[in-house]
């Protein structure tokens, strides 16, 4: 009878070791762990406004991430080679290449952060990225509104904001002795994966 009794003991401790082991488990599978996001589809793009016309120019060659951490907060970088923007002019091109020192700067970029970013998204919301711009080696601050939304199984991040040439020390082209306005809009349609 004594050897049953250790036998239902060691039983019962071995039992009693696999349920903390399987509440260890099941703790572990529960933590959290932050979303990350490649940014690899879309269009970035810039426009800038002279009197007669407004010069449109565009990209899809791009890299970035997005880090969501399991509290709402979110880290992201996305950036361009400036040589990859077309404005479907290839004189103003080499000109906008000229003006941002492309060949000493051959990026832009924003990072910045957000919060408030829960996931998986109940609906269509809009959050406020604190960034930074990087473009002719200059780093200006900006507040980016971006729309954030459903795209099957990833998010599309869709943003428009504009930041000042002035500001960046981007000598602002000129046609027929008028200077393009100081305003530089920068936007963009990205699917996160």
């Amino acid at each position: 009878m004594r050897a049953e009794v250790m036998r239902m003991c060691s039983l019962s401790r071995a039992v009693a070791l696999v349920g903390l082991f399987a509440a260890a488990i099941t703790a572990r599978a529960e933590e959290a762990v932050p979303a990350v996001f490649t940014v690899r589809e879309g269009t970035l793009g810039y426009t800038i406004t002279h009197k007669l016309h407004q010069v449109r120019g565009t990209t899809h060659d791009f890299e970035g991430k997005v880090v969501v951490a399991t509290d709402g907060a979110a880290r992201v970088q996305v950036r361009a080679k400036v040589a990859s923007f077309d404005s479907g002019n290839s004189n103003r091109d080499e000109h906008m290449r000229e003006v941002t020192h492309e060949v000493e700067h051959p990026y832009c970029s924003v990072k910045g952060t957000a919060t408030g970013v829960k996931l998986p998204l109940d609906a269509p919301r809009t959050i406020i990225l604190a960034g930074t711009v990087e473009l002719n080696g200059q780093r200006i601050s900006v507040e980016i509104p971006v729309g954030l939304t459903h795209s099957g199984s990833r998010l599309r991040a869709s943003f428009s904001f504009a930041v000042s040439l002035d500001d960046l020390k981007i000598q602002r082209p000129a046609l027929l002795f008028v200077r393009v306005e100081d305003q530089l809009m920068i936007e963009g349609d990205l699917l996160l994966e």
